[in-house]
């Protein structure tokens, strides 16, 4: 009997010496792979960021305007570290930031191309400090939403999808796009770092270049890093209240309007949440006080006393529900809020001014036409004040949406029209509710009625009856 056994020994050492070699030459490829993806990235200076950055605002089709440059911290940029390459990240912070919100542009050249976003983290009051919970939110810098995930105890959980939807039960609104929420498999923990993928877009769809994140394995931290324009800790409630009390100080008030002053600084509301950040930020040099007196028959009123300095009254009549009838009927807490948006939207614009006129950012008033011919070209002409009129043209949807996340706590950009009635009511004075509104109208007694309903804190027509609950 023939004997096979050699020649079945040569035949599998033969193969596998050619498996081994099929693996070493995959593994080879992979490795040369990972150093060709890698080497796609490049450092962009601090220098060059800036260069690019200015470039944008001049071009035409700039994506980025000059009052948001103005807004960059060029001397805290940091140039830092990337896991897994030998390449840095250019960082630039916002001077806006504080610990409920932490705004970041981000430079690289990808396939020798600078590339840019802005990537925005926004904790939650139940984050806690080295577990991130929260929002990452990447946008582009002319402010498109590119991508987005909601971490839990530092864990990504959500990610965020654009939908066409207009209304679904399953979207969200957040900072401006009907967003879809699509439960995802646990990521690695935020605490070593974000992915290129996550930054930049996966497979090209949304930044229209291939990605260089998850094959590469390129990292970043972006929850630590080299400076104090970078990093954000992870505050609670209270720590978040407690440093926006130092810049908007509602110590005078009593413990009702304080607490409600306080949940308004919670607002995650695009607009006035920026306003608040704005106004309260540790990094700013804004100081709002808010304190209870006489205002001559206003419900409130907010006055610039110097530089970056305003106080804002709310009048103790209103506050009491002292009306001279004798009958006291303090108001409910949505019309307080409504109110104390609607002075916040005043100090901030009086921020604008001093930003202009006293802090040279040239660019501060661009963006609102009425307030810069009354400030700066002094050609303004209408019936009402130059505030009052560009909070008719700007901000009425935008303080609305803060109202009804004060109240819901889901943040909005189409606030229901009783929330808009609210709003609509700390107006009533002004020539453009007269003009845009008839007594005889059915507008009108819509909007008096919802809106003498939460004020009086009771029924000012049987239709309807308060939705807010009284302080007193």
């Amino acid at each position: 009997m023939r004997n096979y056994k050699p020649e079945k020994l040569k035949l599998t050492k033969r193969m596998f010496l050619f498996t081994l070699a099929l693996v070493l030459t995959n593994c080879q490829d992979n490795e040369n792979l990972t150093k060709q993806e890698q080497s796609t990235i490049k450092t962009v200076s601090i220098n060059d960021a800036r260069a690019f950055l200015a470039r944008s605002v001049n071009n035409p089709m700039a994506k980025i305007s000059g009052s948001e440059i103005d807004e960059l911290e060029f001397d805290k940029a940091t140039l830092e570290k990337l896991n897994g390459s030998d390449q840095l990240l250019t960082v630039i912070p916002f001077a806006t930031n504080n610990e409920i919100r932490n705004d970041r542009v981000l430079i690289v050249k990808i396939d020798d191309e600078i590339r840019s976003v802005i990537f925005s983290m926004q904790p939650d009051e139940n984050s806690v400090e080295g577990s991130f919970s929260g929002k990452l939110l990447i946008y582009s810098l002319d402010g498109d939403f590119i991508n987005g995930y909601k971490a839990k105890d530092g864990i990504i959980d959500i990610q965020y999808v654009k939908t066409n939807a207009t209304k679904s039960s399953t979207s969200k609104t957040i900072d401006g796009g009907e967003l879809k929420e699509v439960v995802i498999g646990p990521k690695p923990k935020l605490t070593n770092a974000v992915s290129f993928d996550m930054i930049w877009g996966s497979g090209g769809s949304s930044m229209g270049y291939a990605p260089v994140g998850g094959a590469s394995g390129v990292t970043w931290d972006a929850t630590g890093g080299g400076g104090s324009g970078s990093g954000i800790t992870a505050p609670t409630s209270a720590q978040i209240v407690a440093e926006l009390e130092k810049k908007i100080d509602g110590t005078k008030l009593d413990p009702c309007t304080k607490a409600i002053l306080d949940k308004l600084k919670n607002l995650t509301q695009s607009d006035i949440a920026n306003i608040m950040s704005k106004l309260g930020g540790k990094s700013e040099v804004y100081t709002l006080t808010f304190d209870i007196g006489n205002t001559n028959g206003n419900l409130a009123a907010t006055n610039r006393n110097a530089l970056n300095t305003y106080t804002t009254i709310l009048d103790k009549d209103f506050l009491d529900g002292n009306d001279g009838t004798g009958i006291n009927k303090p108001p409910t807490d949505l019309v307080i809020a409504a109110v104390i948006i609607h002075e916040v939207v005043h100090a901030y614009f009086f921020s604008l001014f001093d930003d202009k006129i006293n802090s040279n950012k040239p660019k501060a008033l661009d963006n609102f036409d009425l307030l810069y011919q009354r400030y700066v070209t002094k050609n303004y002409v209408g019936t009402d004040d130059a505030q009052h009129a560009q909070i008719w043209k700007s901000f009425i949807n935008v303080m609305s949406s803060s109202l009804q996340e004060y109240s819901t706590g889901v943040p909005t950009n189409s606030p229901s029209q009783f929330y808009q009635d609210i709003i609509l009511g700390t107006l009533m004075k002004t020539d453009n509710f007269a003009g845009k509104y008839p007594t005889d109208g059915q507008e009108y007694k819509r909007i008096t009625n919802k809106y003498l309903t939460e004020k009086n804190n009771g029924n000012n027509d049987p239709e309807y009856t308060p939705k807010g609950k009284p302080c007193k």
